[in-house]
């Protein structure tokens, strides 16, 4: 990875993050920038079509996604609105997979809070997103680049969430202003490797439709532009995640002051990633006496 930017904390360098911000990659259309943080994780036995190091956009890809949703465990009003975008995408997109070292509390935790991922990267001076939460699942996000949705987390499980955004375009991209809708779907599995690390293969599927006329036409424009920004916030942010739970493992003390930084995450939530950050560093000790102990 490239140099990371410091982040002052009190009389030292926190340093958090995988890359400069003149290398951040811009937020993609419709994910306003919350759902960038957000992976699936990939566990052995998934179907396969492209090579995991490859994007997917086959029918194939498409229905294993849409029959990961877990329909009969959501209201009616959110089967429909989610088959709505998944039956008829304008764009639909299966992510490179991923695979990073990630304490497995830490990385449902982002998932589930991105306002704290945002808060941090504006601390950092790397992002000029916003990132809003105006109910307990549901966030308002601003990209900083002409998109302005609303984000709604409608499942989490410990292996599947399915994220659902509403939203709009105006930008110097496109002459018009574009309204549309964005479903992701992401799968969560988790394995211990050799060192005795929990690593996190991660997998998105992502579905846009474009209400606009002309949506093909519109749609054949994006696409490889959203395609490629999608791709790169996926892997930066599945870096961001590793980079910040080294972090815990090694200057717990440092994250948790960091959390006090947050004054634009709400209280609890802050004290939920200071006790995290702290928790990461006792599984991480315990883990290296473990291997202390194997080596003997």
């Amino acid at each position: 990875m490239g140099a990371v930017p410091p982040l002052r904390e009190g009389h030292g360098d926190l340093s958090l993050g995988g890359h400069s911000p003149a290398r951040w990659p811009r937020r993609s259309l419709l994910m306003g920038g919350l759902a960038a943080v957000l992976g699936g994780v990939l566990p052995a036995g998934f179907s396969r079509g492209a090579s995991p190091d490859e994007a997917d956009t086959s029918a194939a890809a498409r229905d294993d996604a849409i029959r990961a949703l877990p329909l009969s465990d959501l209201t009616g009003e959110t089967r429909r609105k989610l088959m709505a975008v998944v039956e008829r995408p304008s764009i639909y997109r299966r992510l490179p997979h991923k695979s990073v070292a990630c304490d497995p509390a830490l990385y449902t935790f982002l998932i589930r809070n991105p306002e704290v991922v945002v808060n941090i990267w504006q601390l950092m001076g790397v992002a000029s997103m916003t990132a809003d939460r105006i109910a307990p699942y549901l966030w308002k996000g601003n990209d900083g680049a002409g998109t302005t949705c609303d984000v709604e987390l409608v499942y989490g499980s410990d292996d599947l969430h399915v994220i659902y955004c509403d939203g709009f375009y105006e930008g110097a991209l496109l002459k018009h202003r574009i309204t549309g809708r964005c479903v992701l779907v992401l799968k969560s599995g988790y394995s211990e490797r050799a060192d005795r690390k929990t690593y996190v293969a991660s997998r998105m599927d992502l579905f846009v439709q474009i209400d606009n006329t002309g949506a093909d036409v519109v749609a054949r424009t994006l696409s490889p532009w959203v395609g490629k920004v999608a791709d790169a916030n996926f892997h930066e942010s599945c870096l961001f995640a590793s980079k910040l739970s080294q972090t815990a493992e090694q200057n717990s003390s440092g994250v948790q002051r960091l959390s006090d930084k947050l004054t634009k995450v709400e209280p609890p939530v802050r004290e939920e990633f200071s006790k995290i950050a702290a928790a990461v560093q006792q599984r991480a000790a315990l883990r290296d006496v473990g291997t202390a102990i194997q080596r003997r």
